[in-house]
């Protein structure tokens, strides 16, 4: 898939919540930190490319040890913290098997649910919250992906009032109360989308430059997905730890410098605060295109 650049453009944050380090790993989550209806104040037209939302990477991995675990909250937490984006890894081991088993990316752990109590799940909030959009984005992996698909595409059709499955990019009056999928490498099924090239190397570099080399038009295009991976043999809460902390600084350090979307975010241990700074970012408009792009280096200064 394609790799494009995006405009990032950042609106104010609220004063009172601090930078910290954007990371967590402590499972409990108090209620005052839910922000469960975020989405209301977004109007109905905006582009769903166009918002800034947070979500999680490898979203259900808190099982298969140091290595593996990506997540400390489960995913009724995450929904009711303000996460809307969900990267799902799902497989099958024999093709006499009738449950879509939700995985971990490197490993392959069990993560003890399988994808129609995920999807059971985020359709049963939906219904609490019609105003919010939750973004699926499902991997296969296995031996038997034609098979695993078919039963992907049989499951996801028992929603299919309450699924956007087109290739375009919706607005929020179009799916408020729904679940988009967007394509994956493996499935091919859903909205386009493409990965950024904003951190490299697990380094938040030369946000200025990547920034005046964005088109005009690319948040209305394409949703950009932002999400750093760990490699098998190294700790996700380590690399989240080093790369949260990053993240933080440049929403602090950029405030009201700039406006509009910074895409999908997929982080491992995120915490509320990071996720609130990241829902609480206005909207990208086309009026916002003539203002100056400055250069925003979140690292000038600091030790990478």
């Amino acid at each position: 898939m394609e790799t494009l650049p995006y405009l990032w453009l950042l609106a104010a944050v609220s004063c009172c919540l601090g930078a910290g380090t954007g990371f967590n790993d402590q499972p409990d989550l108090d209620p005052g930190l839910y922000n469960r209806d975020w989405m209301e104040s977004v109007p109905d037209e905006t582009k769903l490319s166009a918002v800034s939302i947070p979500g999680t990477h490898e979203s259900l991995t808190l099982y298969g040890g140091p290595l593996a675990v990506s997540q400390v909250w489960p995913l009724r937490q995450q929904l009711n913290v303000g996460l809307r984006y969900f990267d799902l890894h799902v497989g099958i081991w024999l093709p006499s098997q009738t449950e879509i088993y939700i995985r971990d990316g490197n490993w392959m752990f069990w993560q003890h649910t399988h994808l129609e109590e995920v999807v059971g799940e985020v359709s049963g909030f939906l219904q609490e919250h019609r105003t919010e959009v939750v973004l699926l984005r499902v991997t296969l992996h296995g031996l038997y992906r034609d098979k695993l698909k078919h039963m992907v595409m049989t499951l996801m059709d028992k929603y299919k009032n309450v699924t956007w499955t087109k290739t375009s990019v919706p607005n929020l009056k179009e799916t408020r109360g729904q679940m988009v999928l967007l394509q994956s490498d493996t499935f091919r099924v859903g909205t386009e989308n493409a990965e950024s090239h904003l951190f490299e190397s697990n380094k938040l570099r030369d946000v200025g430059r990547k920034i005046n080399g964005m088109k005009e038009d690319m948040c209305g295009r394409r949703i950009i997905r932002t999400e750093t991976a760990a490699p098998a043999l190294r700790s996700p809460k380590t690399l989240a730890r080093a790369v949260n902390v990053q993240l933080s600084r440049f929403l602090e350090r950029s405030g009201s410098q700039t406006t509009g979307c910074l895409g999908v975010i997929g982080l491992n241990f995120p915490s509320a605060d990071i996720i609130r700074r990241i829902t609480q970012l206005r909207p990208f408009h086309q009026t916002n295109i003539t203002k100056p792009v400055l250069d925003i280096n979140p690292m000038k200064g600091r030790e990478a």
